[in-house]
C-alpha cells in the first residue's frame, strides 16, 4: 500500500508505475480519482467534525433548558442527528472507494529498474559458472527420473488430476536432501528457520500484495472447519503459494523489536498455486506444478533504504551460494517493470542452466518490498529517535522444489542415464550415485 500523502504529492510518478507495470484493476486515471476523494474525504471528515460538535453543545444545552426551550432544543438536535447521519453515511462510502483505489495501486519501482513491457524488458546482471559439456544428447529430467522409476507422472494425473506427480525412492529423497541442505545453510548464516502455517485467512495474502491482483493463482479453502467451540469457521481460507504469506501475516499489527538487528527468517513450507494464467505452458513434466516445497528467506527491518539494500544483495548473495554449492551454472536478471509484479520496489531472478530444454529456467527472485506490505499488514518498528514507522520487509527464494531438482538431476546427468550427486548432498543421501 502507498501512503496516501506521497499519492497527493507525487501523483505523476504513481501514473507512471501503473503504466510501466502494467497493473491491472486499475488506471492511470484513477489517480485523479484518488486525489478528488481524498478532498471529498476530508471535507466530509470535516463536516461531520462539525455536526458532532453541535450535537454535543445541543445535548449540554438540554440539561439547563426550561421546559418551554426544551422542545426547540430536542427538535435542532433531531436534524443535527439526520445531518450527522447522512453524512457520515457518505463519509463511509467516500473512504470504502477511496481505500479499493488505494489497495489496487502499485508499489513505485526503483530509479534503476529496467522499463519494460514484459519479460523480453529484463536485463541480465551476471553469470555464475558455465554449461556443462555432454559427450552424448543430455535427455530431459522426466525420462532421466522415469527410467529410474524415480517419478511416476500418469499415477499423479490419476490420483491429483493436471499437473499432478509422484517423487519416488532416491528422488524423493534428493529433494529432502536439497530443502536440508539449504536450511543448514541459512541457520548458518543467522536466520531463524520457522515453519509456518499455510492455510491462512484472507488478510494475509493482501497484506503481501497477492490479493487482489493474483487472486485467481489462489486456492481457496471450501470447508475451513470448525473453530475451538465447534462452530464452523465463517472466514475464508486460502492456500498460501509461498511461506512469504504467512510469515509476514505472523507480524501483522504488531510494532517489532529491532534493537538486535533485523527480523530474519527462513521459511520451509509446501506451496499451493492454481496457475491459471500458465494452464497451457511447460505441459510435459514438473517445471510448473500445483503443489511444491520451497525454502524462502523473509526479513523485516528498519526503514533506510542504503540498509534495505545491502539486505537486498545479501539475500541474493544466499541465493547464489545456495547454487553455487550445487555446482550449477545460472545467471541473474535485473527484472523489467513489466515483469516485476505490483508490489516489488526493486526485483531479480535468478534463471538456473537446464540441459533437458537446452535454455535457462526460472528457479529463484530476490525482491525488496520497502514498506509496501509492511503498511497492508501494519507492522512498524521503532527508530533510533523513538518514533514508529513502517517497517521495510524484502524476501528471496532460497530453494524451490522442484525446479532446482530438476536443474541438478539434468545436470548431473550421465551416459549411462544415472544421477551424479552433488558433494554438499552426499552426506544426506549417503551415496554419490543415484541409479
Amino acid at each position: 500500500m502507498l501512503d496516501l500523502h506521497y499519492v497527493l504529492a507525487n501523483p505523476e510518478v504513481v501514473k507512471a508505475a501503473i503504466t510501466n507495470k502494467g497493473v491491472r484493476g486499475i488506471t492511470p486515471e484513477d489517480v485523479d480519482t484518488i486525489i478528488s476523494l481524498a478532498t471529498m474525504v476530508k471535507s466530509s471528515s470535516s463536516e461531520a467534525q462539525v455536526l458532532r460538535t453541535k450535537r454535543n453543545e445541543n445535548a449540554e444545552k438540554i440539561q439547563n433548558a426550561s421546559n418551554e426551550e426544551r422542545a426547540t432544543i430536542i427538535e435542532e438536535g433531531k436534524k443535527i442527528k439526520e445531518q450527522l447521519t447522512g453524512i457520515e453515511t457518505t463519509l463511509s462510502e467516500q473512504e470504502a472507494q477511496l481505500f479499493k483505489l488505494m489497495s489496487f495501486l502499485p508499489g513505485i519501482p526503483s530509479a534503476d529498474t529496467p522499463i519494460g513491457p514484459d519479460s523480453s524488458g529484463n536485463v541480465e546482471h551476471h553469470q555464475w559458472g558455465n554449461k556443462p559439456k555432454f559427450d552424448f544428447e543430455p535427455k530431459n529430467h522426466v525420462d532421466l527420473l522415469t527410467n529410474l522409476g524415480l517419478l511416476d507422472l500418469e499415477r499423479g494425473n490419476k490420483v491429483s488430476g493436471f499437473r499432478g506427480y509422484f517423487l519416488k525412492g532416491d528422488g524423493a529423497m534428493l529433494q529432502w536432501a536439497m530443502l536440508l541442505y539449504a536450511m543448514e545453510f541459512m541457520q548458518k548464516k543467522g536466520y531463524e528457520l520457522v515453519n509456518p502455517p499455510i492455510i491462512v485467512k484472507e488478510f494475509s495474502l493482501f497484506g503481501t500484495g497477492h490479493f487482489p491482483w493474483g487472486e485467481q493463482d489462489i486456492y481457496a479453502v471450501g470447508k475451513p472447519g470448525v473453530d475451538e467451540t465447534g462452530k464452523a469457521i465463517e472466514d475464508k481460507m486460502y492456500l498460501a503459494g509461498t511461506s512469504e504469506v504467512p510469515l509476514m501475516g505472523m507480524y501483522a499489527n504488531e510494532t517489532i523489536d529491532i534493537s538486535k538487528g533485523p527480523v530474519k527468517m527462513v521459511g520451509m513450507s509446501p506451496c499451493y498455486r492454481n496457475e491459471v494464467g500458465s494452464y497451457s505452458k511447460d505441459l510435459r513434466g514438473i517445471y510448473r506444478v500445483h503443489e511444491f516445497l520451497k525454502v524462502e528467506q523473509v526479513v523485516l527491518m528498519e526503514a533506510d533504504d542504503d540498509k534495505a539494500e545491502a539486505m537486498h544483495q545479501e539475500m541474493l548473495r544466499n541465493t547464489e551460494e545456495i547454487q553455487q554449492g550445487l555446482g550449477l551454472h545460472y545467471r541473474v536478471l535485473s527484472m523489467c517493470t513489466g515483469d516485476m509484479g505490483e508490489p516489488q520496489y526493486k526485483k531479480f531472478d535468478v534463471e538456473t542452466w537446464m540441459p533437458g530444454k537446452n535454455d535457462y529456467g526460472e528457479t529463484c527472485s530476490a525482491s525488496n518490498m520497502r514498506d509496501f506490505q509492511c503498511r497492508r499488514n501494519n507492522i512498524r518498528v521503532v527508530d533510533a529517535e523513538g518514533n514508529k514507522k513502517f517497517a521495510y520487509a524484502l524476501n528471496s527464494t532460497a530453494v524451490p522444489l522442484p525446479r532446482l531438482l530438476i536443474a541438478l538431476v539434468e545436470n548431473y546427468q550421465t551416459k549411462e542415464g544415472k544421477i551424479r550427486i552433488p558433494e554438499v548432498l552426499q552426506k544426506y543421501m549417503g551415496k554419490e550415485v543415484i541409479g
